[in-house]
């Protein structure tokens, strides 16, 4: 909603339209609903009214939020098709505030679908950044291991610290892309003939067996049965 409101109130601003001249108090009011919602923390009581009381809290806080963000979405959208220009660059403004309307909308859906309706949301619904999309959870992030977001990347290194190959891993895992990216890499440098791989690397199901010596990756298909410690 931030991105929804500066854009489309700077926009506005620029074409001496009227209507979001408030803007910098509707961020802060929707900072200050979100906010409330954010901080409610379902009741641990083994009263189960004071647990659904507290429930009730949260429900009604998160509907407040997402009725104000609603409200706000209806008159961008009313705005935008107020505007009338045929500058270029006007239109790529409206495009990309019709993007973070469009993200905004999602995230209400979600809020009601996890709040209200106590649905879990699949992982591949989630979006970790509205500004880097491809971002991904790498690490949920536990008692003394940081939270993690971004793209993994997978590093073939010679025994000398030298790079030899790279490959960004988007929507893929570990036993994935180990044979392509050695493979590749057998390609580039023929006199390749054994890989051992790191303890970032899970390729087996069997516990504890992190690492691994693949000896002519070129000659097999997958690591499931010719990979040896």
């Amino acid at each position: 909603m931030r991105k929804v409101i500066l854009l489309i109130m700077t926009l506005c601003d620029d074409l001496g339209v009227s209507g979001w001249r408030k803007g910098v108090y509707n961020l802060k009011k929707v900072k200050i609903y979100f906010r409330k919602a954010q901080q409610l923390k379902r009741s641990t009581s083994k009263d189960k009214t004071k647990r659904a009381k507290r429930g009730q809290l949260i429900i009604d806080a998160h509907m407040a939020y997402v009725e104000l963000a609603n409200s706000f979405i209806d008159t961008a959208k009313e705005t935008i098709r107020s505007l009338s220009s045929t500058n270029v660059m006007v239109h790529l403004r409206i495009a990309e505030i019709q993007k973070y309307i469009a993200h905004a909308e999602r995230q209400i859906d979600q809020i009601r679908r996890r709040v209200v309706e106590g649905e879990t949301i699949a992982h591949h619904e989630k979006v970790f950044s509205l500004f880097e999309e491809h971002t991904e959870w790498i690490n949920k992030g536990k008692a003394g291991v940081s939270q993690e977001l971004g793209l993994k990347v997978c590093v073939v290194k010679d025994q000398f610290g030298f790079i030899l190959h790279h490959r960004v891993m988007q929507n893929e895992t570990d036993d994935q892309i180990a044979v392509p990216i050695i493979r590749e890499t057998k390609e580039r440098f023929a006199d390749l003939g054994s890989c051992s791989f790191g303890i970032g690397l899970h390729l087996l199901p069997a516990p504890g067996k992190k690492v691994f010596l693949f000896y002519f990756i070129d000659q097999y298909p997958s690591l499931s049965r010719h990979a040896v410690k």
